[in-house]
């Protein structure tokens, strides 16, 4: 059976961490993706401190995306970037966590694939591969960049994070996992309507995604965890009835698809 994992900060922020750490694992969560930057006056490690204390793994990180426009660009906020990136994943690595977690754009700001874009990467997988961590790509916007990278750094560093959503109502034209599934090791799962640009992150089966193909296609490969990434959306459930609600969602299924693939596999 694979870990399931919820991300976090997921909502319900007026909460003290600590306390909704302690709700996911209650809830029946194996695993929480935190985000590698400070959060209300508590710095990434210290939430780590915080999710391991909870009885929670943490296998994935996210970095954070507001300056990964950067990455493409000659000058000193790119410098500054891939510092930032470089030490975030000696950072992870020296906690033991596998995935960092990476945008490679900012919303619709898209500086074209280039090389300087390249190298930056390229010192980046270098680290990782010292540090013992993946960077996991996402898939956002433009799949182009994460082509662009894959087809021209030769790490096994360099990995693939699915985000169903994003996939769902930014590329419906395209299916990324089908292009990058075999490098995956890390997935966002949450849903929306497939409205073009709205990237609702609802409560899985509070869209229209397929999930039973969804769930299916991923079981296929094997993956060591699955993690949500849905946000609370202010409706009237409270903290420990919306993690139950996502994890019996999920579990149910995780489960599903599982039971499918080793019927599959009997035959």
């Amino acid at each position: 059976m694979a870990y399931l994992g919820q991300d976090f900060p997921f909502g319900f922020l007026g909460i003290p961490a600590g306390e909704r750490l302690r709700a996911v694992r209650a809830a029946g969560f194996d695993e929480v993706m935190i985000h590698w930057q400070e959060e209300n006056g508590k710095s990434a490690p210290e939430r780590y401190d915080q999710a391991i204390a909870a009885g929670l793994r943490v296998r994935t990180v996210h970095f954070p995306q507001e300056a990964m426009a950067d990455l493409w660009r000659e000058g000193e906020a790119g410098d500054r970037l891939e510092e930032h990136l470089i030490r975030a994943i000696r950072e992870t690595g020296e906690r033991g966590i596998e995935n960092l977690v990476t945008h490679t754009t900012r919303r619709l700001e898209t500086p074209p694939p280039n090389e300087t874009g390249l190298h930056r990467m390229a010192r980046a997988a270098e680290a990782a591969e010292k540090a013992g961590v993946n960077i996991a790509l996402e898939n956002t916007r433009f799949l182009q960049y994460n082509q662009f990278l894959f087809d021209h750094l030769d790490s096994p560093r360099l990995t693939f994070c699915y985000d169903c959503g994003h996939a769902h109502c930014f590329t419906p034209g395209y299916d990324p996992l089908s292009l990058f599934g075999s490098r995956m090791t890390a997935m966002h799962l949450h849903d929306n309507h497939g409205i073009q640009d709205q990237d609702e992150h609802l409560l899985i089966g509070d869209g229209n995604i397929d999930l039973s193909l969804l769930f299916s296609r991923l079981a296929a490969f094997q993956p060591v965890s699955y993690s949500l990434e849905s946000r609370y959306r202010g409706n009237e459930m409270g903290l420990e009835e919306y993690l139950a609600v996502a994890h019996g969602r999920l579990k149910y299924y995780v489960d599903r698809a599982e039971r499918m693939l080793s019927r599959a596999a009997a035959r």
